[in-house]
């Protein structure tokens, strides 16, 4: 978490090995460890969501791309975790911006790594579908063993599902476990509430 310019989204894409970092290395990674949730919008106007969403199992096809039972059960069962299924014959430039984050989570999924990186997936859902990612994520985390590192303006959401929380402001970085103190003062009725990391 942190202000805009702070470099989540740098982060997020070094980490990646999408860019190099500014100093230090990072060790070389495949498709099979790591995957990636964007903002950016894909640009392919035929493509179809399944398509897309197929997309996650290429680190694990051969050489003539085909689909195993194996590959298509967890196509299918990342998008019924999503719950993106009403949308999978659409083509992606027919899907507003939240219904086309929740359908890149899925592709993200459907690439079974161990490590899930995102920037802002909740960006552009409402207020039902940011609680229903984050609740997801936390889950997989859990029952999937799964390191899920996120980049979020979501502060309220973030305190409820984070195991750990770093805070940019500056080049300074506080990590944490998130907690939250709730305290009135009587002599004024005012209620203040305080975030500690």
């Amino acid at each position: 978490m942190g202000p805009n310019g702070c470099g989540k989204s740098t982060l997020i894409r070094t980490l990646a090995g999408l860019q190099q970092p500014i100093e230090g290395t990072i060790p070389k990674k495949d498709e099979r460890t790591v995957a990636v949730v964007l903002t950016d919008r894909i640009q392919s106007p035929h493509m179809t969501v399944s398509e897309l969403i197929v997309f996650g199992r290429y680190p694990y096809l051969g050489w003539d791309l085909k689909l195993s039972e194996k590959d298509k059960a967890i196509v299918n069962e990342c998008i019924d975790v999503v719950r993106v299924r009403h949308l999978i014959d659409k083509k992606i430039n027919e899907l507003s911006d939240g219904q086309m984050q929740m359908v890149m989570i899925a592709r993200a999924l459907a690439q079974d790594t161990p490590v899930l990186l995102l920037d802002e997936p909740t960006a552009h859902l409402d207020l039902n579908n940011r609680l229903e990612i984050m609740n997801l994520l936390r889950k997989l985390a859990r029952e999937k063993n799964k390191a899920i590192l996120l980049a979020t303006h979501e502060l309220d959401l973030a305190l409820q599902t984070a195991d750990s929380v770093w805070l940019a402001n500056g080049n300074s970085i506080k990590k944490g476990a998130p907690k939250i103190s709730f305290s009135m003062d009587h002599s004024t009725k005012c209620s203040s509430l305080k975030v500690m990391i």
